[in-house]
């Protein structure tokens, strides 16, 4: 698949879209879904920039992982809707000079960067890695999957009503 910038603005848009989704939506369970659909389309970004391996990593961890994991802490707690005007606190006013500050350099930086483009993909070393991760790394990597999974039920029984 050759990177295709009409496809790249097309699912840009649809991560911003889907980003300003997260915000301002007040239903939370809307804003987490909103979340997964901003995830997937990194996801799909990062295949038009041909890194395969790091897609399928975008979308275990954070698709599988980290948005599963939110949507729990949503319906455990049983906060439905969000108040609009807690994103609007006087801590964001703090934070704004910060931000301006922190996006102009951003833009200073990518607008004096040299990009070069090859038709190949720019990973080579997706068979080193993959291989590290699941014969050297395995015993860590399951580990990892196995502290989760106690914290996942740790947070079932703290939130368990008392009966």
């Amino acid at each position: 698949m050759e990177f295709s910038p009409v496809a790249f603005w097309i699912i840009s848009s649809l991560v911003l879209i889907c980003a300003i989704g997260v915000i301002f939506s007040r239903v939370l369970i809307y804003s987490a879904l909103c979340m997964v659909a901003c995830f997937m389309g990194v996801a799909g970004i990062y295949i038009l920039l041909h890194a395969e391996l790091v897609a399928a990593a975008q979308v275990l961890i954070y698709v599988g992982a980290i948005s599963i994991l939110v949507i729990f802490a949503i319906m455990l707690t049983r906060h439905r809707w969000g108040d609009f005007w807690t994103f609007f606190h006087k801590q964001s006013f703090v934070a704004l000079p910060f931000a301006v500050v922190g996006g102009l350099a951003l833009i200073a930086i990518l607008s004096t960067a040299e990009y070069n483009s090859t038709d190949e993909g720019q990973n080579p070393a997706d068979e080193a890695i993959a291989s590290l991760l699941f014969n050297d790394y395995a015993f860590a990597f399951e580990m990892v999957s196995l502290v989760l999974l106690v914290a996942i039920v740790g947070a079932i029984l703290l939130a368990k009503k008392e009966r």
